[in-house]
């Protein structure tokens, strides 16, 4: 019985982390969405709140369609999508993704699966540059950062210290 409740365990972090990993996904592409939208000016102002709105009245049990919400979306898309994002994001994922992110601009990096929404948030809104927005997407991954503990990283600025802490090792 012991094995079979782990394994049922380990099947219920499996599944959260697809979903995950599918909301994940469908942010992205929203905030695709927002951005192909805005540009061809075929939506008018006010558009991410009657979006927000028609959201939650169809789906009113689901959480992150607020209006606040879709505009991180749209930012989080274009932040990572920006020429200078892309090129640093290509020499972080792998070549088989790497291929992917670059035929298709609706696939999101797999790395990004790994970090919880509120925590893409708070790097967007944080981060100055993509190199320090991955810096700490990498932590989030490798470290397994909580997000309060993700929050007190930024704060601390680890991204510019990283390297630079005291210490009193000899150098050789």
């Amino acid at each position: 019985i012991t094995e079979l409740k782990q394994r049922y365990r380990s099947a219920q972090v499996k599944a959260v982390i697809k979903v995950n990993a599918e909301k994940l996904q469908f942010n992205w592409l929203l905030g695709r969405d927002l951005v192909r939208k805005k540009a061809e000016e075929r939506w008018g102002t006010g558009v991410v709140k009657q979006l927000s709105l028609d959201l939650r009245r169809e789906f009113p049990d689901a959480d992150g369609f607020s209006v606040s919400n879709l505009w991180y979306m749209k930012k989080w898309y274009c932040f990572y999508t920006q020429k200078e994002a892309v090129q640093k994001l290509q020499r972080a994922v792998g070549e088989l993704e790497r291929a992917k992110f670059m035929q298709n601009e609706g696939t999101l990096p797999s790395i990004f699966t790994s970090v919880p929404w509120g925590q893409h948030v708070d790097i967007i809104t944080k981060c100055h540059s993509i190199q320090e927005a991955l810096f700490y997407i990498r932590q989030v991954v490798d470290k397994g950062l909580s997000r309060p503990a993700l929050q007190n990283c930024i704060k601390a600025n680890l991204f510019s210290h990283q390297g630079k802490i005291v210490n009193n090792f000899t150098e050789k």
